[in-house]
This record gives C-alpha cells, sequence and structure tokens, in this order.
C-alpha cells in the first residue's frame, strides 16, 4: 500500500484528485467502507477535503473545531481512536450532510 500511495502523491493531478485517490486506495487496502481525510485550516477549523464512502458533497462543506466531535478530538491529543460504536461516544458530533447515520464503528489517526 505505502507504495501505491507513494506513487499517487508523486503522480499527476491536481492535489484535490490526489487525495481523492489516497482516500481510495487506503479503502481498498483496508477494506474499509469509508475513508476521509480531514485538513486543518485557519481558526482552529478542520475541512473534509476528500472522502471514500461519504456523501461526496460533504467535501469542503464539513468543517469541525479542533477538539469538536470525535475527529476533532483525535486532532487535538494527536492520538489514535477506535471505536466499534461511534455513535454512542459522548464526542460524537452528527454532521447529517456526509451520509455517516449508516456506519457504527470509527478507527481515526
Amino acid at each position: 500500500m505505502l507504495k501505491r500511495l507513494r506513487d499517487v502523491m508523486a503522480g499527476p493531478g491536481s492535489a484535490q484528485e490526489r487525495l481523492e485517490q489516497v482516500v481510495t486506495v487506503i479503502a481498498a487496502d483496508m477494506v474499509a467502507e469509508v475513508c476521509s481525510v480531514y485538513i486543518r485550516r485557519a481558526g482552529e477549523l478542520l475541512e473534509l477535503f476528500a472522502t471514500e464512502g461519504l456523501n461526496p458533497e460533504a467535501v469542503h462543506r464539513t468543517r469541525l473545531r479542533i477538539g469538536e466531535g470525535l475527529v476533532g478530538d483525535i486532532a487535538a491529543h494527536a492520538r489514535p481512536l477506535a471505536l466499534a460504536d461511534a455513535q454512542a461516544h459522548p464526542q460524537f458530533a452528527y454532521r447529517p450532510e456526509t451520509g455517516e447515520e449508516v456506519y457504527a464503528s470509527l478507527m481515526g489517526v
């Protein structure tokens, strides 16, 4: 997988196109229904930049503050998180535009 990711990142296309390929490669290799990349923006914001599995319309529209939700908590503490029932976690922040309600578990780094 690492060689394929290096090839994608060094390959042609815009940064957006390469990130979209990265999430596709990771989801396929991990046999995961969803893989998403959030990028830290100015003002302590995380923005959904690419996804395989969530609603593509949510890309660049979904934002979380550092410390908000599970993704924001992972970013705030720089530690991985694995949950069998992510929506039951008290830190979970629902974003209806993503279509994430059909998924139960989460692994984030």
